[in-house]
């Protein structure tokens, strides 16, 4: 093998290794580059352009890949290879090898550095910088301390191996390419349901990120596929292209084993044979025997040998250091040392670094002139708008016009909401523009969004506009000829001297001409106008792939028909046509509109459902009959199914069945594995309610079902596997048991851990029972439930699974035979945990989420980690938003300063009253947030915090009862009455202890007002209701008229008023 894979390397560098051509400088393979552009200016020529021209991956009968590249890339058949004819881990290897060198990859050799993914190699992370074209693919074995399984676990490894693909700049049919490389392995991508699923990814540590996908092959996470946007902190140009495979998973699948210990690594040795004694040693020593301290200190070494590297001017074996910093890093959290909060430090240390790195690999490269040559990104070519006599207009004619943007997979958010936008623009763009039109319909799905209009006419309406010119003074002289103002505003808009007139526009006269606007066709129009309507669409992230143009994801391809006539236009280096895309999975790889009345029908003879709503329905009925079969209902909350509608063009709904000795496990960690990680729709019996051990999944266009099906059984198997595993480590203790655990998850450093925090809960919770107005006879259970809280934060089912926190908690509580309330307390101190989430109901559990709440407002503002106006590491505008809601929903009349003076005594810090007050302003911003969400007039929502948000739930009540009675008549009589003393006294110093002396007053309307103020003050006080405050109000306002009326109020200054 070794002999084999050198000289395939050897094969595939050579071209990179071979002189480059004398017009390029250019080092990119020419299998894919493109001619040198023209000489230029610069000292040095540009490279070509990189532009890889694969036929589209679903050509071929067979799935395999087409007879342009290699043939050493092709599959030995065309079908799934499962079992002993299938590929061995090696071949695979070499398969990848081959077949990215055959399209112009160099091969290269992993990192010499423990790396957590390829992406940190430096042939990734360093190259991926600056303008120097780039394609290289690799094996790496990545290690993660925190998978350690001691080979148990049949998907988890600490040390894994991924083939890791840099494609830069973006060669503009990377998935395409992909695709092929699948085919190469022997794997039928029209059998599988292979689906590109959302994937925002981020590395912290490294100051990357780009947008992209998980590659799923029938439910089986086997691939990432990312377009790089930042790394180093520093923005990509041009953006490069990574594709990670996960080669285990893959072979597993391909060889079809359920363990990767029975992978064939080549002929006669398993993989177990290989690496299982290494698993089961390397988990021992980072789950058990690393040595906290001793590791603590490897980091702070090696990260100061990479600042003192950094000064000498290397940033190669700089990088070296943070590398081996970030494994130190990945030990302690293996080991439960590091808590969430004080995981942003560690980032923070390892992404200045990176930085630094960056940084100094940029200067080092433009230094020493760019040795790959610079990247020149193509000119785009902009089709000639159509001339006015390729067509005949007849009078009254309209036509359909229809406008599809064909994309690479759109995550399923971003279709609903760009759909919306879609045909938004479209219609205000028609009405601006003067073309009249029928119904406007929107499609939208994965990779396309569309917009039908019916009955668009051909040409724009006539229509005579007025156009203002100089003023008068300045369009004629004193001899009352035309200036040059007024000549020159003629000639601009061709009209007569003589059609001039005069017209007043406020108090100044203009000269003024009617003009007619002729009427233009349709298509000449919409030429101009549809790129800004696409570009215009905006998106939660976007991002940039070989042009600066930003979108959700890559555009591919633009259909603009009116009637059987092409709408010419460009975007993003995209021509517009009347071809559209079918299914990856389709023997129709392209398809021609031939007018856009046959649009629909087109569409979906190719198979597409492109309608939402039909995709719905469809999804739904398939999958109830299904469950109907098993005597069951299927359970699909509504962003689940959303999400699912737009994750296929062509939704197919498969049952799979999973073994029942799983059910034995809790069922929210069941739900939780189906809905959250695999987009399945667990399957309950229609008598009880219980699960049954049957999932659906959605599966995506013409594939073969019981392929998928048994694909995703396995995937759910192997999920399975992992939550029994870990429920098997965590019922062999009681709950109470991994309490003292949270002393290795470090909360902050000034701080304290995880358990430090947990004591000061417990230490404040009944104190702050009375101060929430809560029953003192529900403080021992509330100290009870405190003396467990988070303890699930330890077990090893929320390590995996972490939106299980306090779910376990609960769980673990009822089977160690807890109180139920002291259980459910335990389930909500974590609530709400995202936006539209629940909210604690139990007394105890509002105390417990109150408490943590505050302990992390105190703490951490006095720590000094409060927000930015762009960055909150550690989310605390989501926990002082839980916080008010909290108080509000539950009616808690709170005050806010004393609570937070409690817990501030008992936090290892000192606490200012200064940070108190700034707390206190803080979570004010967040309730009038929260009450201005809730429809409440701003203005409103000011005016009641300025007087009570130290208790948000008065604040709201208030707020809301203020909002209801300023739309009745009274409201505005109020507001005056009170506005016009309030003027008088405006900027004067008024002395509280002042008297009134009743003996001066000389009219009856000055004695009536000083009643009517004594009847109404005794009613009006700081914590008075709306409804009291307004019945005062009410017997001071025709006192008040009467007086202002009647009497000079300042006649004597020596008078008080």
């Amino acid at each position: 093998m070794a002999a084999a894979t050198g000289m395939a390397t050897a094969v595939a560098m050579a071209p990179l290794l071979s002189p480059p051509a004398a017009a390029s400088h250019s080092r990119i393979p020419s299998a894919l580059a493109t001619p040198a552009p023209p000489p230029t200016r610069r000292a040095r020529p540009r490279p070509r352009r990189l532009l890889v021209s694969a036929p589209a991956a679903h050509s071929g009968s067979d799935g395999a890949p087409p007879s342009t590249l290699s043939s050493a890339a092709s599959s030995p058949s065309g079908k799934g290879n499962k079992g002993a004819g299938a590929l061995t881990f090696q071949q695979a290897i070499q398969r990848l090898q081959e077949y990215w060198a055959s399209v112009g990859c160099a091969v290269m050799q992993c990192s010499n550095t423990e790396v957590g993914a390829g992406t940190m190699n430096p042939l990734t992370f360093l190259r991926v910088l600056g303008p120097e074209p780039w394609n290289v693919a690799y094996v790496e074995p990545s290690v993660r301390p925190d998978d350690s399984r001691y080979g148990d676990n049949p998907n988890r490894l600490q040390r894994h191996t991924q083939f890791q693909v840099i494609l830069k700049p973006d060669p503009g049919n990377s998935q395409d390419l992909f695709l092929h490389s699948l085919s190469a392995l022997g794997i039928n991508v029209r059998e599988h349901d292979i689906r590109f699923v959302e994937d925002n990814w981020e590395s912290p540590v490294l100051g990357a990120w780009g947008l992209g996908w998980e590659v799923w092959m029938d439910g089986m996470e086997i691939t990432q596929f990312t377009y790089f946007q930042q790394s180093g902190s520093l923005p990509l140009l041009p953006v490069s292209v990574e594709i990670t495979y996960g080669l285990e998973r893959i072979l597993m699948s391909l060889q079809g084993v359920d363990h990767f210990k029975k992978i064939q690594y080549t002929e006669g040795i398993t993989y177990g044979e290989l690496f299982l004694e290494n698993e089961k040693e390397m988990s021992a020593y980072y789950l058990e025997h690393a040595n906290v301290d001793h590791i603590q200190k490897h980091f702070d070494d090696f990260e100061e040998e990479a600042r003192s590297l950094l000064s000498l001017g290397l940033p190669i074996p700089a990088y070296d250091q943070v590398l081996k910093a970030s494994h130190a890093f990945n030990i302690l959290d293996s080991r439960g040392f590091v808590g969430v909060t004080e995981r942003a430090r560690y980032f923070g240390r390892m992404r200045s670094l990176a930085r630094q790195c960056s940084q100094l690999w940029l200067k080092t490269r433009e230094e020493i002139g760019y040795p790959l040559g610079t990247y020149q990104e193509a000119n785009l070519v902009y089709p000639h708008v159509s001339e006015k006599l390729s067509r005949k207009e007849v009078l009254g004619q309209a036509q359909t016009f229809v406008l599809e943007i064909g994309t690479e997979e759109l995550p399923p958010h971003d279709v609903v909401e760009a759909t919306e936008q879609f045909e938004k623009s479209l219609v205000q763009i028609l009405g601006k523009r003067r073309l009249s039109h029928g119904k406007v319909h929107s499609y939208g799905t994965p990779r396309r969004l569309a917009v039908v209009v019916e009955n668009l006419s051909l040409k724009q309406m006539e229509e005579e506009i007025e156009l203002r010119g100089p003023p008068v003074t300045k369009a004629f002289g004193q001899d009352g000829k035309p200036t040059k103002a007024a000549e020159g505003f003629c000639r601009k808009n061709n009209i007569p001297l003589d059609s001039l007139y005069r017209k007043i526009d406020g108090k100044t006269e203009y000269i003024y001409a009617r003009v007619k606007e002729s009427a233009r066709y349709a298509d000449e129009v919409l030429s101009e106008d549809l790129p800004s309507i696409i570009s215009g669409i905006s998106f939660p992230k976007s991002m940039r792939w070989n042009s600066n143009i930003v979108f959700s994801r890559p555009v591919r391809w633009i259909m603009a028909l009116h009637g059987d006539l092409v709408v010419p236009f460009s975007f993003a280096g995209i021509s517009s046509g009347s071809q559209s895309c079918g299914l990856r999975n389709s023997s129709l790889a392209n398809f021609k509109v031939e007018t856009a009345e046959s649009y629909l029908h087109t569409v979906e003879k190719a198979g597409i459902v492109i309608d939402m709503q039909e995709r719905r329905a469809k999804i739904l009925d398939d999958s109830s009959t299904l469950a109907k079969g098993v005597d069951g209902d299927f359970i699909a909350p509504d962003s689940l199914l959303q999400e699912v509608v737009n994750l296929v063009e062509a939704p197919v709904p498969i049952l799979g069945r999973y073994d029942e000795s799983f059910l034995e496990l809790p069922k929210d960690v069941l739900t939780t594995v189906m809905q959250k990680h695999q987009r399945y729709f667990p399957v309950t019996s229609k008598s009880t309610g219980d699960l049954l051990p049957y999932f659906i999944t959605v599966a995506n266009g013409s594939i073969s079902e019981e392929v998928v099906r048994k694909g995703n059984e396995a995937v759910l198997r192997a999920r399975y596997e992992d939550a029994k595993f870990f429920y098997k480590m965590d019922t062999q203790k009681n709950l109470s048991e991994f309490r003292g655990q949270l002393k290795s998850i470090l909360f902050h450093e000034k701080l304290g851990t995880m358990l430090d925090k947990m004591a000061r809960v417990e230490n404040v919770v009944a104190e702050l029972t009375l101060v929430l107005g809560i029953n003192e006879g529900m403080i021992p259970v509330v100290k009870d439930a405190a003396a467990l809280a988070m303890s699930d934060l330890s077990t090893s089912i929320v390590t995996e699974f972490t939106s299980l926190a306090g779910i376990m908690a609960r769980h673990y509580a009822l089977r160690d035979g807890l109180p139920e309330e002291i259980a459910e307390a335990l389930f909500e101190i974590t609530l709400p945990r995202f936006s539209g989430d629940v909210l604690p109901k139990t007394d105890a559990g509002i105390v417990l989420a109150v408490a943590d709440r505050l302990d992390s407002l105190v703490g951490l503002f006095g720590a000094g980690c409060q927000p930015s106006s762009s960055n909150d590491p550690f989310g605390l505008r989501r926990i002082s938003y839980g916080l008010v809601q909290i108080l509000v929903e539950n009616k808690k009349n709170f005050d806010l300063t004393k609570a937070l003076t409690l817990v501030a005594r008992v936090q290892p810090i000192r606490i200012d009253n200064d940070v108190i007050n700034e707390v206190v302003q803080f979570v004010t911003r967040r309730l009038e947030q929260l009450l201005v969400d809730e429809g409440i007039n701003y203005e409103i929502v000011r005016s009641v915090l300025m007087e009570r948000s130290n208790c948000p739930y008065l604040a709201s009540q208030t707020a809301a009862k203020m909002e209801a009675f300023s739309r009745t008549e009274d409201f505005p009589k109020i507001v005056e009455a009170y506005s016009r003393p309030v003027r008088i006294i405006r900027g004067k110093q008024i002395e509280s202890a002042w008297e009134v002396d009743t003996s001066v007053f000389e009219k009856d309307e000055e004695k009536a007002l000083w009643s009517a103020y004594l009847e109404a003050v005794d009613k009006i006080h700081p914590g008075v209701d709306v409804k009291t405050f307004v019945e005062a109000s009410m017997l001071l306002i025709q006192p008040l008229e009467d007086f202002f009326n009647n009497v000079f109020v300042m006649a004597f200054l020596n008078i008080s008023l």
